[in-house]
C-alpha cells in the first residue's frame, strides 16, 4: 500500500508569491476601506476645522466603554506588532522599520502591517533564491610592447 501523497504540491516560490499577493490584497483593501471611512469622517466634521476634526475623532473613539475597549485593543495590538516588526526587520535586514510602525496610526494598522509583511515575505523569497555565481570581471590588457612606440 502506497503512503498518501501530500496535498500541497506547490513550490516555495509559489507559496511566497501567494503570500505576497494576499498581503498586497489585504493592504490594498484595508487602504480603501480605511481611507473611505477617514474621508467620510473628515467631511462630516469639516465645519469644526482641522483641530476640531482631531478632537472629534478622539472624542468619538473613546466615547463609551465599547469604543474604549476596541481602541485599547488596537493600541496594544499595535505595540505587540511593533515589537514583532522590529525583531523581524533586524532578522531580515528590512530598513526603515520605524516607517511601518508610525504608519499604523497615520494610515491604518491593516495597511502598514500588510505592507511590512509583503516586504518581509519578499526578503524571505529572495533568501531562498540561489545566489547567481559571481564571476570575476576580467580587465582587457594591452599587448605587451617591446619598447617605446613611435
Amino acid at each position: 500500500m502506497r503512503p498518501p501523497e501530500p496535498h500541497d504540491r506547490s513550490t516555495p516560490h509559489d507559496r511566497d508569491r501567494a503570500l505576497r499577493l494576499m498581503y498586497a490584497l489585504c493592504g490594498g483593501a484595508g487602504f480603501l476601506v480605511m481611507a473611505t471611512m477617514a474621508v467620510t469622517f473628515v467631511v462630516r466634521n469639516a465645519d469644526a476645522g482641522p483641530w476640531g476634526v482631531m478632537r472629534n475623532f478622539l472624542r468619538d473613539a473613546t466615547g463609551n466603554l465599547a469604543s474604549d475597549f476596541v481602541y485599547a485593543d488596537l493600541a496594544l495590538t499595535w505595540a505587540a506588532l511593533a515589537a514583532f516588526m522590529v525583531v523581524e526587520a533586524r532578522r531580515w535586514r528590512i530598513r526603515h522599520v520605524w516607517a511601518y510602525i508610525v504608519g499604523a496610526p497615520a494610515l491604518a494598522l491593516v495597511v502598514s502591517f500588510s505592507v511590512f509583511m509583503y516586504v518581509r515575505q519578499s526578503r524571505i523569497a529572495a533568501a531562498r533564491e540561489p545566489a547567481a555565481p559571481r564571476t570575476v570581471p576580467t580587465v582587457p590588457t594591452a599587448p605587451a610592447s617591446k619598447g617605446p612606440q613611435r
